[in-house]
């Protein structure tokens, strides 16, 4: 037995079966009697058997027929079912988008994003994982997220970027500390300050003391917390003051007791891009998770440059190649 079947045999011999008829199959079928009669004999050749026993008014179906004929109809609907959810893929009516996010971009940037994904697609399994960089990279890496939205100035082998907004870093203080007063303050004058700082390890922190290296400039961290929001509280006390991204205090009022204060002598701007595996295929919940983020930033993977005045409508760096 050679084993060998197509799926318009086997649909052949269900019609066959259904109707007693090659005539009335290759009606149902919209195929001539004589192709019917190739399919059928085909199938007969492959399974080494006769599959239709002849009579004078109909055909009717032997013994290895019948059991041929169940597993037939049992392929065409799995056929049928995978064509359907193909279908509902490409649509976008049912799937699963795994993206891994930063904290800052997930808080201060990104739930917005999310939501109305979710309001367009809402057949579509979202899953967010919130993570540290190195963490998310490693995740995207093993196929475990199919993309992540991360604070990175660096290329990573097999990574492909998408740059999507570039924002700044701003020193915050509360409204009782000598630093609110200021219009700005300047890298050399941070040293004077204490200041309450994300851990040492995190990447907005590596980031930060990399950049102000270059310039000799060491903070006095007096204090580390886990989370931006607990940072903010704190200096509002007037105690300490902080350098936060400036979408973290992009919606603090004149009344929330924090003035933010820009920093002059170095170039802290921070680029968020998304980042997916280089062999990645890309998926139609992909696309439209992309296509979010370029209704959202415009500028999204063309060669921008650092922020004007918006500290995220603007975007740097080299275009994703696969979306």
């Amino acid at each position: 037995m050679e084993r060998h079947w197509t799926l318009d045999q086997l649909r052949a011999l269900v019609e066959v079966a259904s109707t007693g008829s090659f005539t009335k199959a290759a009606e149902s079928l919209s195929l001539s009697q004589p192709a019917v009669s190739v399919q059928i004999r085909s199938l007969e050749q492959a399974v080494g058997v006769q599959l239709f026993e002849r009579r004078p008014r109909s055909v009717v179906l032997t013994d290895a027929g019948r059991v041929l004929e169940r597993y037939a109809r049992r392929i065409l609907k799995m056929e049928a079912e995978f064509a359907a959810e193909i279908g509902d893929l490409q649509r976008l009516e049912r799937g699963l988008l795994r993206v891994g996010a930063g904290a800052t971009p997930s808080i201060f940037t990104l739930a917005g994003l999310f939501a109305e994904y979710y309001r367009r697609w809402p057949g579509v399994e979202l899953q967010v994982r919130i993570g540290r960089t190195s963490e998310l990279v490693s995740q995207v890496l093993e196929d475990e997220l199919d993309l992540a939205i991360v604070a990175s100035e660096t290329p990573q082998e097999g990574l492909k970027r998408m740059p999507i907004y570039s924002e700044r870093c701003v020193a915050i203080a509360g409204s009782g500390h000598p630093l609110a007063d200021s219009r700005e303050v300047s890298i050399g004058e941070l040293p004077r300050f204490r200041f309450v700082m994300l851990p040492a390890d995190s990447g907005f922190r590596r980031f930060l003391n990399r950049r102000l290296g270059e310039h000799g400039i060491t903070l006095n961290a007096a204090m580390e917390l886990s989370s931006l929001e607990s940072i903010k509280e704190v200096v509002r006390t007037g105690v300490l003051v902080s350098i936060v991204p400036e979408t973290a205090v992009a919606g603090e009022s004149e009344q929330s007791g924090l003035r933010r204060v820009p920093i002059t002598g170095a170039e802290l701007v921070r680029q968020t891009c998304a980042i997916q595996r280089q062999d990645k295929y890309v998926s139609q919940a992909m696309k439209a998770f992309y296509g979010l983020i370029r209704e959202r930033w415009p500028l999204a993977g063309r060669d921008a440059g650092p922020p004007a005045a918006s500290p995220v409508a603007q975007a740097s760096g080299k275009e994703l190649e696969t979306v």
